[in-house]
């Protein structure tokens, strides 16, 4: 992907603030390329401003914006620019090209990376200005732009990256679920129904099974595009080389976001977790894909979340974001190598919950970093109940808060039933600042406050989990699932991926999925068996026939 930056700048302008003088719009001084040429500024009008002038304090470039333009871009090596953008500026600095016209220039004019200040001036009046770290701290790779708001920088947007507006899909029907009950069918029938086309988005993918059904459907004529997180944290799993290795020997195109200098990627970790069908079905979950997050039926793994969703608008708006991440910078074809498959050892379990089909919901994706602020605003709207059920929640760093813990806390200051369920794995309760502390932190603040807030953490060994990895929440009759966990870095830095589902039915599923959970037991039987046998019965016979032999016991004693 080399999305055109004007088609860009201009979606931005459009809901940019009115203003019948210049402003700055975008600043992008510190480039990923060395010696930063390709560095911009962009502004906007209202109405043709005429000749303006922009200085550094060092250097003033003099320009005519073209007549019938709302923006213009100014960068500093035309060619840098087209190379990193795939088309000119409407003006350059140095002279570069003959194909775009040079702004006069007086002084030395060259963005600092880490301080500077911007004057924008039009008739010897100086009409906007901007700084750096005063209006926003630059960081390597950020764009800097004005909402529409007049806020700078109100989302990260590194360079390369999406600028995705919230949308919202009504009348979607579809099918909940969850692991570790019920979750592996239902994607396994989506891969085997699969007609014409396949594009998966996954962190991580580890699971033979469900390689070897998208090697079928491959030799079967189903296109099938895979897209995976080329440095996930501890690196690329072992197992997920043959993964990698069977699908591209079966003609799947397998490709990987990690990214270079040159070609850097534009998030930090690709950690999206879904699947597009046939250009009409949408499968989103929490889980990646192994074996323990989509385990065979009658085995324990993680306590996750997922819906699979039927719309042809809402396959084209994930289609549409899977293109444009997998055409886009930092992406490379994969390379696996021949392995052997270990199949993993997991205790029984006994599933409580099966697929719910539902009809008639309103369906609004959220794509971080691009509109993960949607999940605050529903927390926010929320009235009557806050149920959310996470791997983990930390504050962000520095003095800043977690905008999305904030907007549940907000909620039980209104009233509404705040409970917060995290998981109690041992790493995520070992450090001294993590899940059990928060937990703690949370309870204090609610008993000092008198607030509707209670938060727990889930000892996976107490249920028959492997460990909580949803990242969902439940606000009034809505209901979030999402690849997200609650930092800054997925909100902020990450392609992250989930969808917010208006539907009674669905809330109601989920609730009692959260409520089992919350009791910590949820009715699961988690039974040691190595040999794949399950001996529940048995043993509840063994203890009954006990009660009777003490009982009948206990009788003659008392007939003596």
């Amino acid at each position: 992907m080399r999305l055109s930056l004007m088609f860009l700048i201009l979606f931005v302008f459009f809901i940019s603030p009115c203003s019948s003088v210049p402003y700055f719009l975008e600043v992008y001084p510190d480039t990923w390329v060395d010696g930063d040429e390709d560095e911009y500024v962009t502004i906007g009008w209202e109405e043709e401003p005429g000749q303006v002038t922009i200085s550094d304090g060092e250097g003033t470039i003099i320009l005519t914006p073209l007549p019938g333009s709302r923006t213009c871009t100014i960068a500093r090596n035309a060619e840098a620019y087209e190379k990193v953008w795939g088309q000119y500026p409407d003006f350059e600095i140095l002279d570069g090209t003959p194909l775009v016209p040079q702004a006069a220039l007086s002084g030395k004019f060259q963005l600092s990376n880490k301080k500077d200040e911007l004057t924008l001036t039009k008739n010897g009046v100086v009409h906007d200005s901007v700084s750096w770290p005063g209006t926003f701290p630059s960081r390597k790779g950020q764009i800097h732009f004005k909402s529409c708001k007049g806020l700078w920088d109100e989302r990260i947007l590194m360079a390369g990256g999406s600028r995705l507006e919230p949308e919202t899909f009504l009348d979607v029907s579809g099918i909940s679920f969850v692991s570790p009950d019920c979750s592996r069918a239902v994607l396994e029938d989506v891969i085997r129904q699969a007609n014409t086309s396949v594009l998966l988005n996954v962190y991580e993918f580890t699971d033979p099974g469900f390689a070897g059904l998208l090697c079928d459907a491959q030799k079967r004529g189903v296109s099938v595009i895979v897209l995976l997180e080329g440095g996930p944290v501890g690196g690329i799993p072992a197992e997920e080389f043959p993964v990698i290795y069977d699908l591209i020997r079966a003609g799947a195109q397998v490709l990987v976001m990690e990214g270079d200098r040159e070609d850097h990627a534009p998030y930090r970790y690709n950690h999206a977790k879904y699947l597009v069908a046939d250009d009409l079905r949408v499968f989103l979950t929490t889980e990646n894909f192994k074996e323990h997050s989509f385990p065979k039926a009658g085995y324990t793994g993680n306590r996750g979340w997922g819906v699979l969703l039927e719309s042809p608008d809402l396959a084209a708006s994930f289609t549409r974001v899977f293109k444009d991440d997998s055409d886009g910078p930092g992406v490379v074809p994969a390379s696996g190598r021949p392995g052997a498959f270990e199949e993993s050892v997991t205790d029984r379990y006994q599933p409580v919950f099966h697929p719910l089909s539902f009809s008639g919901a309103d369906v609004m994706p959220v794509f971080s970093p691009d509109t993960s602020h949607l999940i605050a605003d529903v927390i926010n709207n929320s009235s009557r109940r806050v149920w959310i059920e996470q791997a983990y929640i930390t504050e962000y760093p520095g003095n800043g808060s977690n905008p999305f813990l904030s907007a549940a806390i907000g909620a039980a200051r209104r009233g509404a039933d705040v409970r917060i369920l995290l998981d109690g794995y041992y790493y995520n309760i070992e450090d001294d600042n993590d899940n059990d502390e928060m937990v703690t932190t949370l309870q204090t603040l609610a008993a000092r406050e008198n607030i509707t807030l209670e938060a727990r953490v889930l000892y996976p060994e107490k249920t028959g989990l492997l460990k909580v990895h949803t990242k969902g929440v439940i606000a009034d009759d809505q209901v979030l699932i999402s690849s997200m966990n609650w930092n800054e870095n997925s909100a902020c830095f990450n392609r992250e991926a989930g969808v917010i589902i208006r539907n009674k039915e669905v809330a109601s599923y989920f609730a009692s999925v959260f409520l089992s959970d919350w009791s910590g037991k949820g009715g699961y039987s988690k039974v040691e068996d190595t040999a794949g046998r399950d001996f529940s019965g048995v043993m509840q016979m063994i203890a009954l026939a006990a009660v009777i032999i003490f009982l009948i016991l206990l009788y003659r004693r008392h007939h003596r």
